[in-house]
């Protein structure tokens, strides 16, 4: 029998809780890269709400906002549990919770506080089977989901937490789960507006060129373990790539309509 000698360093049950509970509610930090760069939009709470409207973000997006929407609604059926990494701002959430309506269960996370507290104040009481948490995209989660989406995050990402957000979106989905991409792509090369979109991505979003060198399995540890299919929007610009644990290909398959 093994006996301890100074009993003055065993921590008692009590302190033993309080650690566990302290360690549970640590709030996970802002990234560094978010607050230099987007910190001015994303931590100020007026900003934010002058942004959130379906009508500028349509001018943000050149007359896209709608056709990406639709096109990430195509991968969510009613009733499913699906998970989305990261707020946005327009009625692209809005139009989620609809679809997958009052039996489903619908999770978002975002390592934002004041982000999260806007789409919360916002949502909380029109969709009873939403959750917001507040978590770092990039950190495991442990619950699975039909769904999850990644909608307009990955480009204002660096490589290595693109590499963490991908590879946690497809550890978080279930044995028929799938993980919807919805982003930018590497517009045509006849283009007009190519080179002015890669002016603004070097002044104002810097990771965002990164999607016009790779294509999204490249960031997966595991990607021959899903399907992978792809569809462009608006002459390459945009893109929605979708991973599935199982073929998920349905009539329309990579020839769906825009």
């Amino acid at each position: 029998m093994v006996q301890i000698k100074d009993r003055k360093n065993v921590p008692s049950e009590e302190d033993f809780l309080k650690a566990v509970e302290e360690n549970e509610n640590q709030k996970p930090k802002l990234p560094k890269y978010l607050t230099a760069i987007y910190g001015k939009i994303y931590e100020n709470p007026k900003i934010s709400r002058l942004l959130d409207s379906p009508r500028l973000l349509n001018i943000f997006t050149l007359g896209n906002s709608s056709r990406l929407i639709e096109a990430s609604l195509k991968e969510v059926k009613q009733s499913q549990k699906v998970l989305q990494i990261g707020a946005t701002f327009g009625d692209q959430i809005e139009q989620t919770a609809d679809r997958i309506g009052y039996y489903g269960k619908y999770d978002l996370i975002d390592v934002s506080e004041t982000q999260l507290t806007r789409v919360e104040e916002k949502y909380k009481y029109l969709y009873a089977n939403m959750r917001f948490l507040h978590h770092d995209g990039r950190e495991p989660l442990t619950e699975k989901y039909d769904v999850v989406l990644v909608y307009m995050l990955l480009h204002e990402l660096p490589i290595l937490s693109k590499i963490k957000v991908v590879n946690n979106a497809l550890n978080s989905t279930n044995e028929n789960g799938k993980v919807v991409f919805i982003d930018y792509y590497n517009p045509v090369k006849w283009h007009p507006l190519r080179y002015f979109v890669r002016m603004f991505n070097r002044l104002y979003q810097p990771f965002a060129e990164k999607l016009w060198d790779r294509e999204i399995h490249t960031f997966a540890d595991k990607k021959n373990t899903f399907f992978w299919r792809k569809k462009t929007y608006f002459g390459d610009m945009y893109q929605k790539t979708v991973a599935s644990r199982k073929d998920d290909r349905d009539f329309f398959g990579e020839n769906e309509p825009e």
